[in-house]
């Protein structure tokens, strides 16, 4: 069985000869070529093919993303980019949000729109040098994350209001039209599993997956099954637990998910629906800041929790453009059973590094908003979050104060810890936390606020 072969059966619940490895190596890839930032990566199919080349060399994957970056959708749509040197680019501006625009007026991407005629070159460059290898995939933006880019946090409130649900309806029906034309354009590329990331699903709640996203994301998984005859796996990131169940009753062949999400309990779910599941190596805690052999153990953790039909081990999101190579390379090492050396600890206390995020003492008449992040400019959830709390200061000016505690820091996992926080993003309002892995509408936001005023 080769590794190609490998990741199918495991996505088809098959039997398989071991635990297929797939690294979301996205923009870590371009940490592989000397000089090479995130954004350069992201604009060059030459970068995208050496890096995915490198990756490929150095972790011996049984599949590989040709790139990570759910920002190409808005962006061929007419949403302006915030560039990062070691992030995927985040959504600066809503185009929904410009006066008078409407959903009729949103063009439809196609194959020389924005970043696109960049990532159908990569992909058919990678399938054509490594498509009889390993299995190749792509990555678009699901529904639900693609109508929060091009609306912004205001559709939060549009979902909770009666009289504006057919215009959310409006907006995620034409999603739903753009992930069908981005993934028609990657099978004509020759890739051989589409991976459908809509990270703000962990963000509402499941009557309003129900509501708004269960059906059109079964449209384009159904699509994507039966029309183009490719796998499909349904990704979300944050605490999707509450979701999970109904993320399997989409008609997807897999769900992955990042280390919110128990993994004993996502193997219960998707072994009930019978879809392949995938994740959930932690990003920061162990992938980027610990050790190869800190690494091996929890592959090793997971892989025991996982085994049998349908698992596979993955990290569980796109990973951090500084993750060190060798962690990467013992995870593979391990999988492969060439992995010999569990001695190698060199160990950096996290209480050694850095100024800590302290509390902040909050004075009578004023408020301290803080946001616990995974990281704004390359997480989703996160962004919009943040965004909520931009929403309303100019409402508040000179009474609040915030700010990012990021957890790709040393000293934001310290924060983390401190205040008992499992899941991300957090809101703490007052040293509080009051809005835990939840987006809240500026409604919400402004009770809160007004509440500790």
């Amino acid at each position: 069985m080769n590794s190609r072969e490998r990741v199918f059966h495991a996505i088809d619940c098959e039997p398989v000869d071991r635990t297929p490895w797939v690294p979301y190596a996205g923009v870590q890839a371009a940490n592989l070529l000397e000089g090479v930032d995130a954004e350069q990566f992201l604009k060059s199919a030459d970068l995208i093919v050496e890096g995915f080349s490198k990756a490929y060399e150095k972790y011996t994957p049984d599949a590989l993303p040709v790139l990570f970056d759910i920002q190409m959708e808005p962006e061929a749509i007419g949403c302006e980019l915030k560039w990062s040197k070691n992030n995927p680019p985040a959504v600066a501006t809503h185009i929904l949000e410009e006066e008078g625009m409407t959903v009729a007026d949103l063009p439809l991407p196609g194959a020389d729109s924005g970043r696109y005629p960049v990532a159908m070159e990569a992909a058919r460059r990678v399938v054509e040098k490594y498509g009889d290898k390993i299995a190749i995939y792509a990555l678009i933006c699901g529904p639900l994350t693609l109508a929060l880019h091009l609306r912004g946090v205001g559709l939060f409130a549009e979902m909770i209001r009666k009289k504006t649900k057919d215009k959310v309806d409006e907006l995620m029906k034409y999603c739903v039209q753009v992930g069908k034309d981005i993934a028609r354009m990657y099978k004509e590329a020759g890739v051989d599993v589409i991976a459908v990331v809509d990270p703000m699903v962990s963000q509402v709640s499941p009557k309003h997956f129900e509501t708004f996203v269960k059906e059109p994301t079964t449209e384009l998984n159904t699509y994507i099954r039966e029309e183009l005859g490719l796998r499909v796996m349904s990704f979300s990131c944050g605490d999707a637990t509450k979701n999970l169940e109904l993320m399997c009753q989409t008609n997807t062949n897999g769900i992955a998910f990042d280390e919110n999400v128990d993994l004993a309990y996502a193997k219960e779910v998707a072994n009930k629906y019978n879809v392949s599941y995938g994740g959930n190596l932690p990003l920061t805690t162990i992938m980027l800041f610990g050790t190869p052999a800190e690494n091996v153990e929890e592959a090793k953790r997971e892989l025991e929790i996982g085994k049998g039909a349908g698992y596979i081990l993955s990290p569980g999101c796109d990973i951090p453009y500084n993750t060190p190579i060798p962690n990467l390379v013992a995870i593979a090492d391990y999988v492969s059973g060439n992995y010999t050396s569990l001695d190698d600890f060199s160990d950096e206390s996290l209480a050694d590094d850095g100024a800590d995020f302290e509390d902040v003492e909050v004075e009578p008449g004023h408020v301290f908003i803080e946001v616990i992040t995974l990281d704004s400019e390359g997480c989703a959830p996160c962004q919009y979050m943040c965004e909520a709390v931009r929403g309303v200061l100019p409402k508040y000016e000179g009474r609040i104060s915030w700010r990012e505690s990021l957890v790709k820091t040393k000293a934001g996992i310290r924060r983390m810890k401190k205040l008992g926080v499992a899941n991300l993003p957090v809101m703490l309002i007052n040293n509080e936390v009051v809005f835990n892995n939840i987006v809240p509408t500026q409604a919400e936001l402004i009770e809160a606020i007004e509440k500790r005023l």
